[in-house]
């Protein structure tokens, strides 16, 4: 197993999450070792066919940066140069040019609304004048076909007599307009009539022609009228904006404190776990460094003797069984019931009986929801569900930690390097018993978890829980 992760070096997720922190750090820094050992062969490999090429360098491309009168690449900090304006001012002059280009926009949509409402009036106003004067031309026509009949009546008795006419009128009237010739009567028409239509005419609240400059008069109060609103609208949105800005400014600043206190809380968080992330690839490194040099101690037997059980330093060529990962429960309790049954090194003695910390096939979360009532030192054994094999859950201080146990190669070790194995799974608890599972942690196998029942990998067999 370690000897396929170390040549992919890569691990499955799902086989990484069963493993302890110091099973973890263990197993990177044998993955670090490798890629060390990886790089120095590639190094020497290349330094090998730089002295067949004739060491001639490669050539590479390369940036040259603008200098300056001094030396030293050419720079431009804005805001340093005395022509250069400060953000504040640039800024201000952004604002004032968005307010100004608003208040341009409102007073523009204002006018047309204002023109609208003007011209309807003026063409109100000019229709009513125009009947006026029509009717009161009409007026003037009237009368002077009037008279213009009277004229005619006067000519028609004028050739029934002579050059005068007396006529005694049934009331008193103006005797110049009586007594007077057809000629004088002509000419008084022609000096009276054109006299009354020219003063009707010269009145000036019948002068139709002045409309126009009535509209040019207004268009000049509505365009100094517009100025006068822009430049207040420009003052009153250049206000606003600078309030907006002022607000947002005071709210990033604000966010910007809280945002600190919750980055100072993180960080300290990610210190302290840092902190114990190294604490633990610490202690991982010295128990590999003395678990590689010191001796092993000795393990007991059957026969009451002891006797020193040797490392395996290197994995056996054939990693048929252990490395592939199980295709379902099913293949697990396959290769459970035909392989470690028949070999009996698991979790059955010659008796037929379970052992007593044997729970079959449950998962991480079933075994810690067990273990979570149980005092620290109590534990049980479950077939893993990422490798062939087994993981032991263990109730320590503050939370649960799982070992997985390799039993590919004939035998039971922990998985990875420098690992004591032992023939059946029950010298392995019997083992850690009384020597701890890693050194600086001292987990001890006191108090096994018992099953409430027989596991459901023994259906179908010969089994009997423990007594």
């Amino acid at each position: 197993m370690l000897q396929q992760i170390l040549r992919d070096l890569y691990i499955d997720p799902e086989l990484l999450a069963e493993l302890g922190e110091d099973q973890k750090q263990t197993l990177f820094c044998r993955m670090r070792e490798e890629q060390v050992r990886r790089w120095r062969i590639w190094d020497n490999e290349q330094q090998e066919l730089e002295k067949l090429n004739g060491g001639k360098p490669e050539r590479k491309p390369k940036v040259k940066f603008l200098e300056g009168s001094d030396g030293e690449p050419w720079t431009w900090v804005m805001g340093e140069h005395p022509d250069d304006k400060s953000i504040e001012q640039i800024l201000e002059e952004e604002a004032r040019e968005k307010a100004r280009k608003l208040a341009e926009k409102e007073a523009k949509e204002f006018r047309k609304s204002v023109e609208a409402g003007l011209n309807e009036i003026l063409d109100l106003n000019q229709k009513q004048i125009q009947k006026t004067v029509e009717a009161e031309l009409n007026e003037i026509l009237d009368m002077n076909q009037k008279q213009i009949e009277q004229l005619e009546a006067a000519k028609t008795l004028n050739r029934l007599k002579e050059k005068t006419i007396t006529i005694i009128p049934d009331h008193e009237e103006d005797d110049s307009d009586i007594y007077c010739t057809v000629d004088e009567l002509r000419r008084k028409l022609r000096t009276t009539t054109p006299f009354e239509v020219q003063k009707y005419n010269g009145n000036p609240k019948m002068n139709v022609n002045s409309v126009p400059q009535y509209r040019n008069k207004v268009a000049a109060t509505v365009a100094q009228w517009e100025k006068r609103v822009m430049e207040e609208r420009t003052s009153q949105i250049f206000n606003r904006l600078q309030k907006k800005q002022l607000e947002a400014a005071k709210e990033a600043e604000d966010a910007d404190k809280r945002q600190e206190i919750l980055w100072r809380a993180q960080e300290k968080k990610a210190k302290e776990a840092e902190q114990q992330i190294r604490e633990i690839a610490r202690r991982a490194r010295e128990e590999h460094k003395r678990t590689s040099c010191c001796e092993v101690p000795e393990v007991p037997i059957e026969n009451g003797t002891s006797q020193q059980v040797k490392r395996i330093t290197k994995e056996p060529a054939s990693m048929s069984v252990g490395v592939i990962k199980p295709r379902s429960r099913e293949a697990i309790t396959e290769w459970f019931q035909t392989v470690e049954v028949e070999r009996r090194a698991a979790a059955i003695d010659d008796k037929n009986q379970a052992a007593p910390w044997f729970h079959g096939l449950i998962s991480r979360q079933e075994a810690e929801n067990l273990l979570s009532d149980k005092p620290v030192g109590s534990f049980l054994v479950r077939i893993s569900e990422k490798i062939c094999g087994y993981a032991i859950s263990y109730k320590d201080l503050d939370r649960c930690k799982h070992y997985l146990i390799d039993a590919s190669n004939g035998h039971y070790q922990f998985l990875g390097a420098n690992q004591i194995p032992h023939k059946t799974l029950g010298d392995l608890i019997s083992f850690h018993e009384t020597q701890a599972i890693t050194a600086l942690g001292g987990e001890l196998l006191r108090t096994p978890c018992r099953p409430a029942y027989i596991p459901d990998v023994f259906r179908g067999l010969s089994i009997y829980a423990a007594r």
